[in-house]
Formats: structure tokens, sequence, C-alpha cells
């Protein structure tokens, strides 16, 4: 099963929405993500309080490397999204299910 067919899989479980809603957010989540490997991100995502944040994101190595610190590594959550958030110099993630968009 890809990636985004797993993604999606678990939205639906999640949200309960329809399937092609969940294919295409998981889509588009897979997209913002394979361009945060290559350059600087704008996207946007629910947070917690409801409202939307727009974020500045990226996932470049020579980026991301020099603000990893080996002893904070920890397993992957199959349900968040982990950006380097360029305005802050910190690393966010937040829920797949709360994706919007990204700027192409």
């Amino acid at each position: 099963m890809s990636k985004i067919s797993t993604d999606a899989k678990r939205i639906n479980e999640i949200t309960g929405r329809p399937m092609a809603e969940c294919e295409k957010q998981a889509k588009q989540i897979a997209e913002c993500v394979s361009e945060m490997c290559k350059r600087v991100v704008e996207f946007f995502y629910l947070k917690k309080d409801g409202t939307t944040r727009q974020a500045f994101g990226t996932l470049q190595p020579d980026v991301v490397i020099a603000h990893v610190k080996s002893e904070s590594m920890r397993e992957p959550n199959p349900d968040l999204v982990t950006y380097f958030d360029t305005e802050a110099q910190a690393f966010r993630s937040f829920k797949k299910i709360n994706f919007k968009s990204y700027v192409a």
C-alpha cells in the first residue's frame, strides 16, 4: 500500500469524511512534503484552537541537519507532519487531518 493510500485510509478512519476527499488531502500532503524537501513552502493547517495557521517550512537536508540534535530523535508519528519552521527557526508539526493547502 502506498504512503498516500495509507494516509488517506487513516484520515478517513479518524474523520469519517468520504474516501475521495481523504485521498485528495493525502495527495496534497505528499506533494507539500516533497516540495519542502526542495525549498521553503508556504502552507496552511488548522491549529488546535480551530484557527488557521500560515506556515513557512522546509525539510531541505542542509537546513534541517544543522538543527537536529541526535539525542532528541524520536520515533516518527504517522499521523503528523514534522517540518522546520523557517520563521521560528524550530521544528513544528501538525496533524495530517488538519492540513488545508499549500502554495505550489
